[in-house]
C-alpha cells in the first residue's frame, strides 16, 4: 500500500543526493563554425522511474522546469567528472524556451574538446547528463502505482558529455546513500542489474 513519508525525513534523505539526469541535445541546431551545440537540459516529459534504497520502494520523480537554479552552471565536463582536464567546453545563453531548459554549449579549441565535438556531430554520441542537488519538492501519494515526487526547486551544477543518459525505464544516476555530498559517480552496469532484480521482488509482492 502506498504511504506518506515523514516530510522532515524525506526532506533531509532527498537533500542528500547527488543526482544526474538525462538531456539531449538539438542536433539540428550545431554551429560548427562556433563548435556549438544546444542543448536541453529539463524537457517538458522528463519524468523518470528512481529507486529509493532506504525503503526499499520505487517512486517517480519529475523536475519542474520552473524550480531550476543554475548559477553554479558555467562549465561542460566529460562523464560527470569535474577537473581541470575534463573539461570540454563553456555553458552559456541558459534559458527556458517551449517550456524547457535549454542551454548553449561552446565547445573549446583543445584536441580533446574537438573530438567530443565531432562526436556529437557525426551522431556517435547523442547523450548529455545533468547534476543537480534537490533543495524543495511536493511527493504525492498513488494507490497502487508509485509515488511521485515532483522537484519544486534544484540546483543544476553540472552538465557532462556521456555515454548514456538516464530514461524513463531506470534509475540510472541516483548515487548511493552517503552521509557526505561526493561527486556523483557514473552508474554502472551492475547498478542497473541490481535495480532490475530489486523491481522484480518489488513487483511479486504487489501480485
Amino acid at each position: 500500500m502506498p504511504r506518506k513519508m515523514d516530510k522532515k525525513r524525506l526532506y533531509e534523505k532527498v537533500r542528500s543526493l547527488e543526482l544526474t539526469q538525462r538531456a539531449k541535445p538539438e542536433l539540428k541546431l550545431i554551429d560548427e563554425e562556433k563548435s556549438m551545440i544546444p542543448f536541453i537540459l529539463v524537457s517538458k516529459d522528463n519524468a523518470c522511474e528512481r529507486y529509493d534504497w532506504w525503503e526499499d520502494e520505487i517512486y517517480i520523480e519529475e523536475l519542474d522546469v520552473k524550480g531550476a537554479k543554475y548559477d553554479e552552471l558555467r562549465t561542460f565536463f566529460k562523464d560527470h567528472k569535474p577537473s581541470v582536464d575534463n573539461a570540454l567546453g563553456r555553458v552559456d545563453n541558459i534559458r527556458v524556451d517551449g517550456g524547457e531548459l535549454k542551454a548553449d554549449v561552446y565547445f573549446g579549441s583543445d584536441d580533446d574538446a574537438q573530438k567530443i565535438f565531432k562526436k556529437y556531430h557525426d551522431g556517435i554520441l547523442g547523450d548529455v547528463s545533468i547534476g543537480y542537488r534537490i533543495d524543495d519538492f511536493v511527493e504525492t501519494v498513488k494507490k497502487d502505482e508509485p509515488n511521485h515526487i515532483l522537484v519544486t526547486s534544484y540546483r543544476i551544477y553540472e552538465l557532462s558529455a556521456v555515454w548514456k543518459g538516464a530514461d524513463a525505464g531506470a534509475t540510472v544516476g541516483r548515487s548511493k546513500p552517503k552521509k557526505e555530498a561526493k561527486q556523483t559517480e557514473v552508474v554502472t552496469t551492475d547498478w542497473e542489474s541490481e535495480y532490475r532484480e530489486r523491481k522484480i521482488k518489488l513487483n511479486r509482492r504487489k501480485i
